[in-house]
């Protein structure tokens, strides 16, 4: 086995670890607050404090305060620099999703927690300058808690580590990088917060042999040895599996129930690098970083935080210099009242402008609160615009959600221009029909609101709602056209309807359900004071309830419903100077089976001045 003394590794690491300082600071008077949105691209802002330094890099594609962001920390090696770790890795050009810190050790190597180094007798207190940059961090910057995650190179790398054995609560997931692990650290090692852990090893590194080193003062573990000790440490005590990623590229790999992943990238032909061939590890990091993360977007969405929480929102399209669209989810025959409708509509509409698709929180990857309402939509609607930058706006509301349109309308934004309104198979506002949608279960779980959700909270609905899940998404496939297929995207759909599993979001179905009721009293009389162009696309989908009725009672009283709401429908788009476009033998669904007629209704309030 290869044996290095210690000052030998140390020269070694002053040219192989750190690296020169190359990257310029293109925007070196940036702000130091939140208020700059859209940075200049490759903005990085450098942070003094006690003596101290870090470098805070923002998306190369610009930085929006209102958003939210994972924070990542970038740890260079020994003898090296923020700078060079910057210049090295690049993580801010390849995602959006993070504002990424690179610190600086205050010596010229960290304190690894081998307990002998420079940095140890010295009291560099690396570890306690960490938490306080991220707890500073978070403070300032909108942050996803829980979404912590930490990347060192070289001697950064053992750091990385140091910080996992020390405060494992604060990460997420953890790589290290050409480092192995010291024989110290695993002595004294304990992760008490399981957590996410990937090390990328050359197996011809010489400057932290990957077969490990033998010294009385500094000695490592063999890769595969630390990887199971890791692996140990974070609670997995399954075997590991084996896996070629590419030529010469191989993982072995710990998986967890929890879920929980470690394992270890074996470059057969790898060296003391950053990156390899076959191995992008930039690339590679955030590809494990995202797969560790509890918030996986889809391409297209952002999280935008308010001060009750943070609200999904999927846009997609051009601005087309008149007016942006959004669009807003309402409930189906099971409730479920989510951006997934959106899912063939939208790009769509994209075609014609910059859709917005809001998700009201807790649904989809909104935050979640305790009361989810329109009501408490239509309250923060008017930031969001704000949040968004739309100047001018046309509402898509499906179903129920045109009570968020008109409760907005009620507060309007003052600042944002109301171009028109579309309403696709509205809730309609007269006493016969807000007494059909308060009655049945709606009115049944707000009398036993307690029981609903102790029951539905331990997991009794599950089975169900797994079985509606996919029944929609079958009854959806039927009803695309063949002309239509190659624009739904079925990722999305997929991605959104698959958390109407968890127990969260059943327990918010039924609440939402409950304050409904409400929701329908705060709107019944808000039509009266429409201002503004209202299109409605009217449907035929209670043909089917009737015909299902079960006594002439139930049947008759379905009936006035439909009947009265074709008549209301057809007054407000008449008495708004809106359009009004019948659909007969029709399913509710019409976001899926008739997209072009939503598509049409946009065009003609796109046309007028």
């Amino acid at each position: 086995m290869l044996r290095l003394l210690p000052s030998t590794i140390f020269a070694i690491c002053l040219t192989a670890c750190g690296g020169s300082e190359v990257v310029q600071d293109k925007n070196k008077n940036a702000s130091s607050g939140q208020g700059n949105v859209n940075q200049p691209v490759d903005s990085t802002k450098v942070i003094s404090t006690n003596g101290r330094s870090y470098r805070i890099a923002f998306p190369e594609t610009g930085f929006d305060e209102h958003k939210t962001y994972k924070l990542l920390l970038a740890f260079h090696g020994s003898g090296g620099s923020a700078k060079s770790m910057q210049r090295m890795a690049q993580f801010e050009k390849l995602s959006d999703d993070y504002i990424v810190v690179y610190p600086k050790s205050k010596e010229v190597e960290w304190d690894d927690g081998c307990g002998c180094n420079v940095a140890h007798r010295l009291n560099a207190m690396d570890v306690e300058f960490v938490v306080d940059i991220v707890s500073q961090m978070h403070n300032e910057y909108n942050l996803l808690e829980g979404e912590n995650y930490a990347v060192g190179f070289s001697q950064g790398g053992l750091f990385s580590q140091n910080m996992m054995c020390k405060h494992s609560e604060l990460f997420k997931a953890v790589v290290s990088v050409a480092s192995p692990m010291s024989e110290q650290l695993a002595a004294s090692c304990t992760i008490e917060e399981p957590t996410n852990y990937m090390m990328v090893m050359g197996k011809r590194d010489g400057t932290l042999p990957y077969d490990g080193l033998v010294h009385v003062n500094f000695g490592l573990l063999s890769a595969p040895s630390a990887i199971e000790l890791i692996a140990k440490q974070n609670q997995i005590n399954s075997e590991y599996i084996e896996q070629a990623l590419a030529s010469n590229v191989k993982a072995r790999v710990y998986n967890s129930d929890l879920p929980l992943t470690n394992k270890l990238i074996t470059i057969e032909q790898g060296y003391h690098t950053w990156s390899f061939n076959n191995f992008n590890t930039s690339e590679q990091v955030l590809r494990f970083f995202n797969d560790s993360s509890d918030v996986k977007l889809p391409a297209h969405s952002a999280l935008y935080r308010l001060d009750k929480g943070d609200y999904h929102v999927r846009s997609m399209g051009e601005h087309n210099g008149k007016s942006d669209i959004v669009l807003l989810s309402g409930a189906n025959k099971f409730f479920h009242s989510d951006s997934a409708w959106a899912s063939l509509i939208q790009p769509m509409l994209a075609e014609h402008g910059k859709v917005h698709v809001i998700d009201r929180l807790n649904n989809a990857w909104s935050s979640e609160v305790d009361a989810p309402s329109f009501s408490l939509f239509a309250q923060d609607l008017p930031e969001l615009l704000n949040v968004l930058k739309v100047e001018s706006v046309i509402f898509i509301a499906f179903a129920n959600s045109n009570l968020a349109t008109l409760m907005y309308q009620n507060q309007a934004n003052e600042s944002v221009i109301t171009k028109g309104m579309i309403w696709i198979d509205p809730d309609i506002l007269l006493p016969h029909s807000i007494n059909q949608y308060q009655s049945g279960h709606v009115s049944y779980m707000r009398e036993y609101k307690n029981e609903f959700i102790e029951h539905v909270s331990a997991g009794s609905w599950t089975e169900r709602t797994v079985e509606r899940v996919a029944q929609e998404r079958e009854e959806i496939t039927a009803l695309i056209s063949a002309e239509n297929k190659p624009d739904m995207d079925w990722n999305y759909y997929d991605a959104v309807t698959s958390q109407r599993v968890q127990i969260s979001k059943q327990v918010t179905r039924i609440k939402e359900m409950m304050n409904y009721y409400d929701d329908l009293e705060t709107s019944r009389y808000l039509a009266d004071n429409l201002n503004v162009p209202v299109s409605i696309i009217d449907s035929d989908f209670e043909r089917i309830d009737i015909g299902n009725a079960e006594d002439e009672e139930t049947k008759a009283g379905l009936l006035q419903w439909q009947t009265q709401g074709t008549q209301w429908s057809k007054d407000i788009a008449l008495q708004t100077q809106g359009d009004y476009y019948a659909l007969e033998n029709a399913s509710h669904q019409v976001l899926f089976e008739h997209p072009e007629i939503v598509v049409t209704a946009l065009k003609k309030v796109l046309e007028r001045k």
